[in-house]
C-alpha cells in the first residue's frame, strides 16, 4: 500500500527515540513508519530534512526547529528559527501538491486543516490523528473555528487517541476511530537490571504550572519519599516557575531535578525508582509517560484526569485518584495514601497490561485496518489542490 505519512510540525524531527529526547506525537509517527515499512509498505514521510526514517523521507523543512543537539532554534545550530513554523505549512502543501498517487495520506499536522482543507473534494481522503487537546482553553478559539471548517469536509476522516479526547472537544470534530498510543517496548529494556530505589519516586514531565510538579514535591514530601524531577523546561515562562517555585525546593538527596534527559537516562530513571508519579491536573490527550513507566514495569500514581482511566487499571498497575478535595484544592491527601500502597503493584502486571494494550504493533494494525476502509472506499487518488 503506498501511505503518505505528515510528521506533526517542525519543532523536532522524526527519529530514534534514543536519538533524541522530547516530541511525544513525532515518536508515535516513527514507529508508526518504521512498523509499516517492515510490513511491505511503501511509505513516504513528510518531515523536517533531518529526520531519520526507513520510509522515504520528503523534506517539508531543512531541519527541526529544535535540531539534533535539541536547542532553541536560534541558538542550536542545527536548527531553524522558531518564526519559521508557519513556513512549515506552506512547505507542505507544495511538498504533497507535487507527489505522486497515494491510496493513503495520514496527518498528524498541528493546524492541521490549515493544510488539508484546500485539498479538492474529488475523493481525496485525508486520515487525520489529532495529538493535542481541542479545548478552546489549550487551541485557543481560532484554532478551533478552523477545526469546525474542516469538520464538515466529506473527505476528511478523524481519529482520535482517547476517549477523554473526544468528550473534552470544543470543535465537535466526528471521530470515527480511537487509536490509543502504541511503543515499542525493545526501547525501554536495560542492558543490565537496576536496583530499584524504593524509596524514590520519579516525576518525569516537562517543567509547567498545569503539569502539577509542586504536588509532586508535596507528596512525595509528606509520604517520606524522595523525588527524582526530570523535563525540559522552555525559556521564558517555564523558566520563571522552575526558579520562582521549583529551585528553592530543590535539596540533595530529597528533592533533585536531573534536567532534561534523553531517553536512554529516562529509561534508565524509570527502572531504578519505586514509581512514577503524574500529578497532571491537565487533561491530556493521551501522554506516553504512563505507558512508558508500564513498559519499565513501573506502577503509576496520579490524578484522575484526561486519559489516565484508560491507561492505568486503578489498583493492579498504579492507582489514580480524586484531582481535588472537598476544597476545591489539589488532593494531595489521597495521592499521599496511594503514594504509601504502591507495594501492592505487582511490576509484572504494568508490564503485562502495556504489552496487551498499548504496542506500536497494536497501535500500526488498528490504523492499516482505518487505511484498508479507505482504500476500499476511494481506491487510489491523487493529491489536487483548489
Amino acid at each position: 500500500m503506498r501511505i503518505a505519512i505528515v510528521a506533526p510540525s517542525v519543532w523536532y524531527r522524526i527519529a530514534p527515540p534514543h536519538e533524541s529526547k522530547y516530541g511525544g506525537a513525532e515518536k508515535i509517527v516513527y514507529w508508526l513508519c518504521e512498523k509499516l515499512v517492515e510490513w511491505g509498505n511503501d511509505v513516504t514521510l513528510f518531515a523536517t530534512g533531518d529526520s531519520k526514517t526507513s520510509a522515504k523521507l520528503v523534506p517539508t523543512y531543512p531541519c527541526s526547529v529544535l535540531g539534533q543537539d535539541n536547542k532553541n532554534g536560534q541558538n542550536g545550530k542545527n536548527s531553524v528559527s522558531w518564526n519559521d513554523i508557519t513556513d512549515n505549512l506552506l512547505s507542505l502543501r507544495k511538498a504533497l501538491e507535487v507527489e505522486e498517487k497515494f491510496e493513503v495520506i495520514h496527518s498528524h499536522v498541528y493546524g492541521d486543516p490549515l493544510v488539508t482543507s484546500s485539498l479538492n473534494g474529488s475523493g481525496v481522503q485525508v486520515l487525520s490523528t489529532i495529538h493535542n487537546s481541542m479545548s478552546a482553553k489549550d487551541m485557543g478559539w481560532g484554532n478551533i473555528i478552523l477545526y469546525r471548517y474542516a469538520k464538515n469536509r466529506k473527505h476528511h476522516r478523524f481519529v482520535a487517541i482517547s476517549k477523554s479526547q473526544t468528550i473534552h472537544d470544543d470543535a465537535g470534530l466526528p471521530y470515527k476511530d480511537i487509536v490509543h498510543n502504541g511503543i515499542d517496548l525493545s526501547s525501554y529494556k536495560t542492558k543490565r537490571r537496576l536496583k530499584r530505589k524504593n524509596d524514590t519516586l520519579l516525576c518525569l514531565s516537562r517543567i509547567d504550572p498545569q503539569k502539577g510538579i509542586e504536588h509532586a514535591i508535596d507528596a512525595a514530601e509528606k509520604s517520606g519519599m524522595k523525588l527524582i524531577i526530570a523535563g525540559r523546561k522552555h525559556p521564558g515562562k517555564e523558566e520563571e516557575f522552575f526558579k520562582d517555585r521549583i529551585e528553592p525546593r530543590l535539596q540533595k538527596g530529597v528533592v533533585e531535578y536531573a534536567g532534561e534527559v534523553s531517553d536512554k537516562e529516562k529509561v534508565k530513571l524509570l527502572n531504578a525508582t519505586a514509581g512514577v508519579i503524574f500529578p497532571s491536573l491537565w487533561r491530556e490527550p493521551f501522554g506516553l509517560v504512563p505507558i512508558e513507566a508500564g513498559a519499565c514495569s513501573s506502577p503509576l500514581v496520579a490524578f484522575e484526569c484526561g486519559a489516565i482511566p484508560e491507561i492505568v487499571i486503578n489498583g493492579k498497575t498504579g492507582f489514580f485518584v480524586q484531582p481535588h478535595n472537598k476544597y476545591g484544592k489539589p488532593n494531595i491527601k489521597e495521592l499521599v495514601k496511594a503514594i504509601k500502597r504502591i507495594d501492592e503493584i505487582e511490576p509484572k502486571d504494568c508490564l503485562d497490561h502495556i504489552k496487551n494494550k498499548f504496542t506500536a504493533d497494536r497501535m500500526v494494525k488498528k490504523y492499516l485496518n482505518i487505511y484498508r476502509e479507505l482504500e476500499n472506499k476511494t481506491g487510489k487518488f491523487p493529491i489536487e489542490f483548489c
